[in-house]
């Protein structure tokens, strides 16, 4: 496979993942690999990741053992680009790529239907934060081309009766996210807040919903991602296959 010269390949957990990125565009973060690790996924289960980037998401838990059809859909071309290279270069046959709007793709998506969507997010409103000076990183953190409401709109419509939704977000965007997915038939099943420290506040949560599912909710305990100024072993062990 062909580096080019503004493209890094990254090799992570015990060297099973590899993983091509543009130098200076958008590059995935831990909260990736944190929300992969929070997903049930049945086998024969149908999953699509919304926003997949570079398709770190369904690769890493294709790599993980997971066999089962995975499909990624990205707005940005030089995304969808290095998504489909880090497919081929760790060997996932049972991964798809997508490139467009997803909200152009409900009907012909609709007819495949899916058990599990995912999704990690523009965590900022559009005109509200720091701008990004990179076009593909704006995009990727400010909901300029899908906000939270047409997110979940869109996942309530794409994802079978029970199906579950999964998504990490900002701690303080918690409300907001529970009261516009009950919007969308989407009710909340399992919250797990994410500390950067013991000592620290939340700063994000993971969450999944169920699509037309009861009202009971259950809070897993905290995820720490560091002790002693180095990752905790949960964490640790997200890296290790």
């Amino acid at each position: 496979m062909h580096i080019e010269e503004d493209e890094t390949l990254d090799i992570l957990c015990n060297d099973e993942l590899k993983i091509i990125q543009k130098k200076d565009g958008y590059r995935f973060s831990i909260d990736a690999i944190l929300l992969s690790n929070f997903i049930t996924l049945k086998k024969q289960e149908r999953l699509l990741d919304i926003g997949t980037g570079c398709g770190i998401i369904p690769i890493y838990m294709s790599k993980k053992g997971h066999e089962n059809s995975m499909t990624g859909i990205e707005i940005q071309e030089e995304l969808f680009q290095a998504a489909q290279k880090n497919r081929d270069l760790n060997n996932c046959e049972n991964v798809e790529f997508i490139h467009g709007d997803i909200k152009l793709f409900i009907e012909s998506l609709r007819k495949t239907s899916f058990h599990v969507i995912v999704s990690n997010p523009p965590y900022t409103k559009e005109h509200t934060g720091r701008t990004s000076p990179k076009h593909s990183r704006f995009i990727a953190r400010y909901e300029s081309y899908i906000d939270l409401s047409a997110l979940l709109s869109v996942s309530s419509a794409l994802l079978n009766k029970k199906g579950r939704f999964y998504i990490i977000y900002p701690s303080k965007r918690l409300g907001e996210l529970i009261y516009t997915a009950k919007a969308h038939k989407l009710e909340p099943k399992r919250l797990r807040l994410i500390y950067p420290k013991k000592e620290e506040s939340a700063n994000l949560f993971l969450a999944e919903f169920i699509k037309e599912g009861g009202m009971e909710v259950t809070i897993e305990k905290p995820l720490y991602i560091y002790d002693n100024e180095q990752y905790a072993e949960e964490i640790k062990n997200y890296y290790r296959f």
